[in-house]
């Protein structure tokens, strides 16, 4: 399985970093609407490359017994998911500290613009604020731990779909054989 984890793994990886890059390159600029467009397409890359933990699961279980646990299916997908949360963690911190340095401080102006008031003591508290969470985002450990976990929760839900449908699916078709 662990040979399994880490194929399925690095593909998940994969597919995770080219939809981390390819909007940045194709047309990102650095705009309010990039930010948006990227943010949204971000986590509609995450969805669909952890899609690839049915395809993992289906692959490996394809003739497992009617019997085989959903626990099995589970930490394949959970294996999956950790490899492949690191490898989009270690993407990110590469993008945002090396392709892109200046991201950091783009994106926190990105997101104080998007504040509902731009003035006043509100304004300045929202503001430092911001200015703390980018102190503790600008850390590549710190960096690497949210984009990681972001993509290991989305994973464990995936995995957690995956399995049960995949072990009941195998059930179904061994009662009707």
């Amino acid at each position: 399985m662990i040979n399994a984890i880490l194929k399925w793994g690095l593909i998940c990886g994969g597919v995770m970093t080219v939809f981390l890059y390819a909007p940045y390159f194709m047309f990102f600029q650095n705009g309010p609407v990039d930010y948006a467009m990227a943010e949204v397409a971000g986590y509609i890359g995450m969805i669909a490359a952890l899609l690839v933990i049915v395809l993992a699961i289906n692959a490996h279980f394809k003739d497992a017994a009617p019997d085989t646990s959903i626990w099995q299916r589970l930490k394949l997908g959970l294996g999956v998911t950790l490899i492949a949360g690191a490898i989009f963690g270690l993407t990110n911190n590469i993008y945002t500290f090396w392709i892109n340095p200046d991201f950091m401080n783009d994106y926190y102006a990105y997101y104080i613009s998007q504040f509902p008031v731009q003035e006043g003591p509100e304004f300045e508290k929202a503001v430092a604020e911001a200015e703390a969470q980018k102190e503790m985002f600008s850390s590549p450990i710190m960096q690497f731990l949210v984009m990681g976990a972001t993509v290991w929760m989305i994973g464990i839900v995936v995995s957690i779909l995956a399995s049960i449908g995949h072990w009941y699916l195998t059930r179904r078709k061994a009662q009707t054989a």
